[in-house]
């Protein structure tokens, strides 16, 4: 009996020892170790104290790793500040892309699914630039954006605004509400590539940056320190485009840009027209010429003429014929294509044809036809006088000469 709670008290013993050493081993890598773990969706990775490289790294910038069945590129969403022997660096958040065997959600500066940059050009028509131009900076700032670009003259502006891309459609529709839309052109481009290449390129020029600042410190000749630190300069000012890429990238994928183009609606002068009649008097029967010019409006126009006289006529220029004595008030419509319509008229007289009746008339038709016929004759004297007397002076000599002929000699 003995025996048998010996060995229980024995196992018991080997039990708690064994908890024990658990628990300290546990708490002593949770706080005196220089690692850490990060947590990457449902699945962790442990980053040891000698900092981050693009071969291991699970949040590096521009590293990458395939754990859980997810390849992480970036940062998952959460910023992270790596320190190593030269330098601290700050991640900001990056995409996360899926991997062989599961899907990971993109996490991306803009937070709107995807590293994609939004544009548009829009091309509006209203009676006040200037205004319009107004509200469209005000739009920007009420949304959260800014002005990147504003000019304004007496009758166009130009108004580029770079909002939200969370807000970019609702602003953008706003934006067309403004005015006429003449023209609208929308873009859209994915950098993803671009962004996660810069960030490669970007840790890449730190590491060379932090190998150089190692050599600078243990160099002992001259000449290599001015040949570390000549490099050093170049590798710096490499790493300050970069960095100036990155954010100008980051910028454009978090600000949407409307580039707005405004221009002056054109005013139509008021509809118009003028009539004119040649003749405007004569005697029956008489042809008229009308004219009607019409200005103004919105063209096309459609013209209808009134003659007064029971017809009528379409068209700018018509030829009217009145047939009857009598005043004639000439009318003449033109509409436009908006439907409003404006009238003119001109007064057209026409009277009886002239002519004589009873003693009077007969005693100019006698009159007319005696100077007629001493028109006549005289037209025919002119022609047969000069013949007749070159005949009679021809023919009147041989007549003579043949009477004498004939007459006997007194001799015989």
């Amino acid at each position: 009996m003995s025996g048998k709670v010996t060995v229980k008290k024995t196992l018991w013993g080997i039990a708690v020892v064994v908890v024990a050493v658990g628990i300290a081993v546990g708490v002593f890598s949770d706080f005196a170790g220089s690692g850490s773990y990060l947590s990457a969706g449902a699945s962790s990775q442990y980053v040891p104290s000698g900092g981050f490289s693009s071969a291991n790294a699970l949040f590096g910038v521009g590293g990458s790793n395939v754990y859980g069945g997810t390849q992480v590129i970036g940062n998952g969403g959460t910023s992270l500040t790596v320190t190593t022997a030269t330098t601290t660096t700050t991640i900001s958040p990056g995409p996360t892309v899926a991997g062989a065997n599961g899907n990971a959600t993109q996490g991306t500066p803009s937070g709107n699914g995807g590293l994609i940059e939004f544009s548009s050009q829009v091309q509006l028509q209203d009676v006040s630039p200037q205004q319009t131009a107004s509200g469209v900076v005000a739009l920007a700032y009420a949304v959260g954006g800014y002005v990147a670009y504003q000019s304004t003259y007496s009758s166009s502006a130009n108004v580029v605004i770079r909002v939200p891309s969370s807000q970019y459609q609702e602003t953008l529709a706003k934006v067309e509400a403004f005015g006429t839309v003449e023209g609208l052109i929308s873009n859209s481009n994915d950098v993803s590539v671009q962004y996660t290449d810069l960030n490669a390129t970007l840790e890449s020029l730190q590491t060379e940056q932090g190998a150089l600042l190692r050599l600078l410190n243990s160099s002992t000749s001259v000449n290599s320190t001015l040949a570390i630190e000549s490099q050093l300069q170049g590798v710096d000012q490499q790493i300050n485009e970069a960095v100036s890429q990155i954010m100008q990238t980051k910028t454009l994928i978090d600000f949407a840009t409307i580039d707005v183009t405004i221009s002056q609606t054109s005013v139509a002068a008021p509809l118009s027209v003028a009539l004119t009649a040649t003749p405007k008097d004569g005697e029956a029967p008489l042809s008229v010429t009308l004219n009607a010019v019409v200005k103004g409006g919105e063209q096309p126009y459609v013209v209808n003429y009134n003659f007064g006289d029971g017809s009528a006529s379409q068209g700018e220029i018509v030829i009217h014929t009145f047939t009857q004595p009598g005043n004639y008030n000439v009318t003449v419509t033109a509409t436009d294509q908006n439907g409003t319509a404006v009238e003119q008229s001109v007064l057209v007289h026409v009277s009886a044809a002239s002519g004589l009746s009873g003693l009077g008339g007969f005693i100019g038709t006698v009159s007319g036809l005696f100077v007629s016929v001493v028109e006549g004759i005289a037209e025919v004297a002119v022609v047969v006088l000069p013949i007749a007397a070159v005949g009679a002076a021809v023919g009147i000599p041989l007549q003579r000469r043949s009477s004498r002929k004939k007459e006997p000699n007194p001799a015989s």
